[in-house]
């Protein structure tokens, strides 16, 4: 049963699955809980070559029994969230590039989809695999308007959900603050808080005062570190803060697209069956170590569990 259980794992959730046989019918449901964790060392690169044995997950500070292990390059679904808001401007040709050169890196198998937003949201490319097809949608994205970003997290977060993949991200680059949006943060973080995907965020800042974009208050010249930071920490992603992105010859909107790349080919999959079975509907706390104490590990903080089903259900 656990065999079968394991090729339906999915990033972060407690994962419902009912057999039915016949005759007669049998119904039997099994709840698993899954996690991605990233593992890194005293460089902060991420540490390679852990076993099941290395890991320690406890879920409200009980030691769980961990049931499923994986280790491999596995393909992601993954989702890339662009923001084309007018004061983008004068940046998103850096954008486009380090976008690109993130898509060419990361694994040929891996699915993706362009979601860009302003006044708007809209789907520009669907899930594909065909790197031409991601590079026209990027390459066609224009700088106007204000910023719907939580109405595009919301979006992007419902369609990873669909990724026919497990492994499931949103990549989401912006320099500013939420202007329009119909959706709130409460209810971004916690759609973010319960999805199946991490959440990497771009904070995209300005290389001077005056930039091509940002004259007389045009745009709120700031970006909303403390929103990115959040939704990232709940996600069990991570969040950058780019700032002067071009200065000393370095270009760290490149540098951190493949960060990203190089984190999401280099995770750990784990999964386990709560000691605690009620089905209430409480938030439990998940805390995830390595017996190594110089490690570092990041992994969604925890989860819903599920509610019993009622009769009418």
């Amino acid at each position: 049963m656990r065999r079968i259980l394991g090729a339906f794992l999915i990033l972060g959730l407690v994962l419902p699955v009912t057999f039915a046989q016949e005759p007669p019918a049998l119904l039997v449901e099994v709840d698993l809980v899954t996690i991605t964790a990233t593992v890194t060392g005293r460089s902060d690169r991420p540490t390679r070559g852990l076993k099941k044995e290395d890991f320690l997950v406890y879920e409200d500070d009980v030691l769980q029994e961990i049931a499923v292990f994986e280790s491999e390059q596995i393909p992601i679904s993954m989702g890339i969230v662009f923001d084309t808001s007018g004061s983008m401007v004068d940046k998103i040709d850096d954008v486009q590039d380090a976008v690109l050169h993130f898509v060419e890196t990361v694994d040929p198998q891996d699915e993706i989809f362009v979601l860009r937003f302003s006044g708007d949201v809209e789907l520009v490319q669907s899930f594909t695999s065909d790197r031409a097809l991601l590079g026209r949608a990027v390459t066609r994205l224009r700088a106007v308007g204000s910023t719907h970003l939580y109405d595009a997290i919301l979006q992007g977060l419902e369609i990873v959900r669909h990724g026919r993949y497990r492994k499931k991200a949103l990549l989401v680059v912006t320099d500013g603050n939420d202007t329009e949006s119909s959706a709130t943060l409460e209810e971004v973080l916690e759609t973010a808080q319960n999805s199946e995907g991490w959440l990497y965020a771009l904070g995209i800042g300005h290389s001077r005062q005056g930039a091509v974009g940002h004259k007389a208050g045009a745009f709120k010249d700031a970006v909303d570190m403390k929103v990115l930071n959040a939704l990232a920490e709940v996600s069990g992603g991570k969040s950058y803060h780019l700032e002067a992105a071009h200065s000393g010859g370095r270009d760290l909107i490149d540098e951190a697209c493949q960060e990203v790349s190089s984190e999401l080919r280099q995770q750990y999959i784990l999964a386990y069956y709560p000691v605690n079975k009620a089905k209430d509907g409480t938030y439990r706390w998940i805390r995830v170590e390595t017996r190594n104490p110089d490690s570092v590990v990041r992994a969604r903080p925890g989860y819903f569990a599920a509610r019993a089903r009622t009769s009418s259900q």
